[in-house]
């Protein structure tokens, strides 16, 4: 039988698995006294909701680099559990847009883990209010993917008003490419016929030697002695 000091012990064990572990992820990209002030910062949250942090995870990335490819993505998000607890300084931690950031929330909320944010102390649960901020996120990311699709196209606009081609460079077609030389058919057949070399042929025909090859090969003339 259990003694009443054993007895509080495994109520507190019993309570921390159903709780989960709580996570805390900093990101910063060069600075390290703003990754110091984040876990200050985490410290201070935690500490004033009674929270312990089980495990930091840190690291040093741009932000323009993806969630998924960073400790985030690949250490943190795969070891979540349901129940578990993540302690973030601001939600952009999370992603290089708004985009990205709703992609990681998506995926947090799937596995069933609370995300704290310690700017603004948010909490993003189950609760009306999580829900409401989540979609709030996705009106603002359908309005960052509209404004960037606007952008491209007034980009665009610019260009081709000013002259520039868009899209891919044009495919030159074969017609363009004889036009270039048939003008002068006779006279490299007949100076082939002679063993001018492709090489020369170029020169006097003053184009690239692999143009001159590839009008060589469609009109079917060889030079006269060439080495092969």
């Amino acid at each position: 039988m259990a003694t009443a000091a054993q007895a509080p012990t495994r109520r507190a064990a019993a309570q921390a698995a159903v709780a989960g572990r709580i996570y805390a992820y900093l990101r910063v990209s060069t600075d390290a006294q703003e990754l110091a002030s984040q876990k200050v910062g985490i410290v201070d949250y935690a500490k004033a909701r009674s929270l312990r942090v089980d495990e930091w995870i840190e690291e040093k990335v741009s932000g323009t680099v993806d969630a998924s490819k960073r400790d985030l993505g690949m250490r943190l998000l795969p070891k979540l559990q349901p129940r578990d607890e993540l302690i973030i300084p601001e939600l952009s931690r999370l992603g290089r847009s708004t985009v990205d950031v709703l992609g990681t929330l998506k995926q947090l909320s799937e596995r069933r883990v609370k995300v704290h944010v310690v700017k603004g102390a948010m909490v993003l649960d189950d609760s009306i209010n999580s829900k409401i901020l989540s979609t709030v996120l996705g009106l603002a990311a359908e309005i960052e993917r509209d404004l960037l699709r606007q952008r491209s196209m007034e980009g665009q606009a610019r260009a081709k008003a000013a002259g520039k081609h868009i899209g891919r460079p044009p495919i030159e077609r074969d017609e363009d490419r004889r036009s270039k030389l048939d003008i002068h058919a006779d006279d490299i057949k007949r100076l082939a016929g002679r063993g001018v070399t492709k090489l020369n042929l170029a020169r006097v025909f003053q184009c690239d030697w692999l143009t001159m090859s590839e009008w060589l090969r469609r009109h079917d003339v060889r030079i006269a002695k060439e080495t092969r």
